[in-house]
């Protein structure tokens, strides 16, 4: 029997509360959460207590950690205070396609209805919302977030601690370096290197 207990108590936190507690089965469950601010989950419906804050939690033997924040830089420190990636489950919708072949490191979060195609590879702390996709030969750094319906397509690199908005699409073999912010409906044509922040249709620099 695991115990999971998210990590940030916001809106992402709520989405991953209520893709993922319907299906756990063997006595696993979400037991709590920790923030380090005030957001009662209670006042949405959800009977999960705040555990405490990110910087003092000691966690119980069965219980696992599931990164609820989507801000790159927020995983990388909330990782830091927590015990690493290692300290985080991974959890995949059973709605979600994963290959056979393809690797995810620590502390995903794989989203009903993403796709991670033949003999792609992602880091640590991976975030995929729903509806978004990694194609065959995708490879994805440490502490990577796709909101909804983003597309990487086949043989895109991604650096670490990079964050691409919903309905972004990278076209084939690609590279986005590390720390690179892809706005919603951006359509790539062009690479980048790191650090930078692409828009619009076809994707332009800011």
């Amino acid at each position: 029997m695991t115990d999971y207990v998210l990590v940030g108590g916001g809106a992402f936190a709520r989405e991953i509360h209520d893709w993922f507690a319907p299906g756990l089965s063997g006595g696993d469950r979400f037991v709590g959460y920790l923030d380090d601010g005030d957001q009662p989950m209670a006042a949405f419906g959800r009977d999960l207590p705040q555990l405490g804050d990110t910087t003092a939690y000691a966690l119980a033997p069965n219980q696992r950690l599931v990164m609820a924040v989507g801000d790159p830089a927020g995983k990388v420190a909330l990782a830091g205070r927590l015990g690493g990636p290692q300290a985080f489950a991974t959890l995949i919708h059973p709605r979600a396609w994963v290959s056979a072949s393809a690797g995810l490191g620590h502390g995903a979060v794989v989203g009903p209805f993403t796709d991670v195609s033949a003999d792609s590879k992602a880091g640590d702390l991976l975030t995929l919302n729903a509806y978004s996709s990694l194609g065959h030969d995708v490879a994805v750094g440490d502490f990577v977030t796709l909101s909804g319906y983003v597309d990487l397509t086949g043989g895109v690199t991604v650096g670490d601690r990079s964050f691409f908005g919903s309905g972004a699409r990278v076209l084939p073999r690609l590279t986005i370096g590390a720390g690179c912010m892809v706005g919603a409906g951006a359509v790539v044509v062009r690479g980048c290197e790191d650090g930078v922040t692409l828009y619009a249709a076809p994707a332009r620099r800011l």
